[in-house]
This record gives C-alpha cells, sequence and structure tokens, in this order.
C-alpha cells in the first residue's frame, strides 16, 4: 500500500513540474493535430492547428519552410506523406526565426531527410545550441541543429524552378527572416510572403542588454514588411492568417481566399498596435 501511495505521489509531483514548464498549456494547443491542404500553386501547408510548417515542391525535391516543436515531428512527417512525398524528397529547410516552437524540430527533420539547413547569420548560433539568451523562450531549450548556409538579407535561393528571396525582419528574434516567393496558378502570378513573425512574445524591449537593439529592429521590421508588395501572406502560426479557416472556405468551393493583398497590412498594424502597447507598459515599470 506504501509503495502504491508513494507511485501515486511521484506521478502527481512529475504531472504537477511538466504542468509549470514554461509554455506546457500552449504546446498542448500548438501541437494539435491538423490535416494537410492545398494554399496556391505548388505550396502547401504541413504543420499543426497551431505552428505553421510550408512545403513547397519543386522539380528537383521539396524545400521545407520550418519544422514546429519537437513532439510536432511526428505529425509534420506524416503529413508531408500524406500529400504523397517521401521525407528523403526533402531537400531544402529553411528557418524562420530560432525559438523552440519552430526550430525544435529543426533537428529531427534534417535527420530524417538529410535536408540542407538555410538560416541567417544571427539565428545560426541560437540554432546551433539550442539556446536563446533572453525572453522567456531562454527558459525552453531545444535539440541543436548545424546550418549549413547563411542568409543574407536579399539572397536567393533558387532551386528546382523554384527562387525564394530572404529578407531579414528582426525584432521577434536577432535573426528573424521573411521569404518572398513568385506563384503562377490559373495563370495568373502572385507574390507569396512566408512571414516571420512580429509579435513581441514576452521579451524585454526596455533594458534588453543581450539585445540593445530590439526596439529599432522592431521598428525596421514594421517598415519593411509595409513595403512588400504581396498579395498572399503566410504566418508562422496560422491564426494571424486565418490560414485554417480559408482552407475551409477553399473546401467549400471559395475562391482562393489566400490571396487577398489587405492582409498583411492588417497583420503588421496589429503587432504593431501590440508592439506600442506593450513598449508603453514595459517603460512605466517603476
Amino acid at each position: 500500500m506504501k509503495s502504491a501511495i508513494a507511485a501515486l505521489a511521484a506521478l502527481a509531483f512529475i504531472t504537477a513540474a511538466k504542468a509549470e514548464q514554461p509554455y506546457a498549456q500552449d504546446r498542448i494547443v500548438w501541437n494539435k493535430p491538423t490535416a494537410p491542404f492545398h494554399i496556391i500553386g505548388n505550396v502547401y501547408y504541413v504543420g499543426t492547428a497551431g505552428i505553421s510548417v510550408y512545403l513547397i515542391e519543386t522539380r528537383k525535391g521539396v524545400i521545407l519552410i520550418d519544422a514546429a516543436l519537437p513532439e510536432s515531428v511526428p505529425h509534420v512527417e506524416r503529413n508531408i506523406k500524406a500529400l504523397g512525398f517521401d521525407l528523403k524528397d526533402i531537400k531544402i529547410i529553411l528557418a524562420g526565426h530560432a525559438h523552440f516552437d519552430h526550430a525544435g524540430g529543426l533537428a529531427a527533420v534534417k535527420r530524417d531527410s538529410g535536408a540542407r539547413l538555410f538560416a541567417s547569420q544571427a539565428d545560426k548560433p541560437v540554432l546551433e545550441t539550442g539556446q536563446i539568451d533572453y525572453g522567456p523562450c531562454k527558459d525552453v531549450p531545444f535539440d541543436p541543429v548545424k546550418v549549413d548556409q547563411v542568409v543574407k538579407n536579399g539572397d536567393k535561393i533558387s532551386f528546382g524552378g523554384v527562387t525564394l528571396t530572404a529578407y531579414l525582419t528582426p525584432g521577434h528574434t536577432r535573426g528573424c527572416t521573411s521569404w518572398t516567393m513568385p506563384v503562377v496558378e490559373n495563370g495568373q502570378k502572385h507574390t507569396i510572403l512566408f512571414a516571420c513573425s512580429l509579435t513581441v512574445g514576452g521579451a524585454p524591449l526596455v533594458g534588453n542588454t543581450a539585445y540593445p537593439r530590439i526596439i529599432d529592429d522592431f521598428r525596421h521590421s514594421f517598415s519593411r514588411m509595409r513595403a512588400f508588395d504581396t498579395d498572399i501572406l503566410l504566418t508562422q502560426h496560422p491564426y494571424n492568417a486565418d490560414e485554417l479557416g480559408k482552407a475551409s472556405r477553399v473546401k467549400a468551393g471559395a475562391p482562393n481566399p489566400f490571396v487577398n493583398r489587405d492582409d498583411l497590412g492588417r497583420y503588421v498594424d496589429a503587432a504593431e498596435r501590440d508592439f506600442d502597447a506593450e513598449l508603453a507598459r514595459q517603460s512605466a515599470k517603476p
């Protein structure tokens, strides 16, 4: 009896400890499964219900953008296979930014596929150590992953007839990277923006000695994002651009709702309002 009580007490302790881990509840919500879906042209969604992972089909194989949480990897890989691709088809992985919820699965997907990882210079040290040095994410390490090629602002990645252009949009992390890509569907030309996150995410804006340029970088990125000439916005968390809702409307026979030139302005405006409010809140602290 005593041993059974002790075992139950130990189990309760472990369960409570897990619940108290940073982002424990967020991870459960973010990691809920969702079926893969076609977005436009050669672009597909293969992420979870709360974290975006994008698949781009090319003539020579697959380009993947991000890999979600470590615990998301089995679901992401099943989604890739459900679309008819093999994991070995993944030749390039592009990293959006070095936080655990997007980069945590990179090491596993890279290992399973043999793909090469592209990332910014500023995020490279975080990816290769698995640890950022400021904000709440510093308490959530992830598996380190080797960066095979560093990308700079304006670099073009061409592979299998597809070209993506890298744009540094720092703030959310030092090396937050957005990507643009032209796509054609039904004879119409479009431009996709795979936008890096613009949220503060609990990071210190005031007195951030680890990242003293954080305020200026956010301001710069708001301006850069607004300047993009794009009519398809894809974000790193699907709820920021209602991507699951749009997928449902496509299934219902609606014209492709992913094509919407107003989405980007709304996204940046909302992010900047939230940033201003958080900066004011942190500045008012004694």
